[in-house]
């Protein structure tokens, strides 16, 4: 994933905070929108989807509690990011209960800042990764099962799919080529015989 894929959105009604985050990150190479307070933040959620939220906690209108809310709610895989100056034990552990990604403390340092959010690009990736390999062995599963149900009628179509999504697989690290070559003896020996 690249960085300006990683969409972020800052909501902070302190101009001066979310102003220095903002080109902290857009320095940084992502792609950054903000809004002045919770309200706004709502509002933007219901129009893009983001991938990482960091919203201050104390806001007029709608606090941080109810950004991460609407956040979990419109799209389950971003990341929220809890940033406030009253920063309590009792209120990481509600926002941590909530379902925030994490929760960092005013005053912070650019570069707790800049980690935070390379982590969570990182877990995006692992997300769209692990999203990508459940299809996968999802449409490879529903190939066997329909090889083996319609083995005398597996057409050339059928079998070429089956061999691309055996070298998928391959690439992606999940089977070894000795699994492969055992897969693809199975398979046309299969096609084979039904011949």
């Amino acid at each position: 994933m690249e960085k300006r894929e990683f969409k972020i959105l800052i909501i902070d009604d302190d101009e001066i905070a979310r102003d220095v985050v903002v080109s902290l990150l857009s320095r940084e190479g992502f792609s950054v929108h903000s809004a002045c307070d919770g309200i706004e933040g709502i509002r933007a959620l219901k129009l893009n989807l983001y991938s990482l939220i960091i919203t201050d906690l104390r806001m007029p209108g709608a606090d941080g509690f109810e950004v991460l809310k609407a956040a979990c709610n419109l799209n389950p895989k971003a990341s929220v990011v809890i940033l406030t100056a009253y920063g309590t034990l009792d209120n990481a552990i509600e926002a941590i209960k909530f379902g925030a990604y994490d929760y960092i403390t005013k005053p912070f340092k650019l570069r707790e800042i800049i980690i935070v959010v390379e982590n969570a690009m990182k877990r995006a990736e692992l997300i769209e990764e692990n999203e990508e390999l459940r299809l996968h062995l999802r449409n490879t599963y529903r190939d066997l099962e329909m090889m083996n149900t319609v083995k005398r009628h597996a057409t050339p179509d059928i079998t070429m799919n089956f061999l691309e999504r055996l070298a998928r697989l391959r690439q992606m690290n999940i089977i070894n080529e000795g699994d492969v070559e055992i897969l693809k003896e199975k398979l046309l020996s299969g096609v084979v015989n039904a011949a």
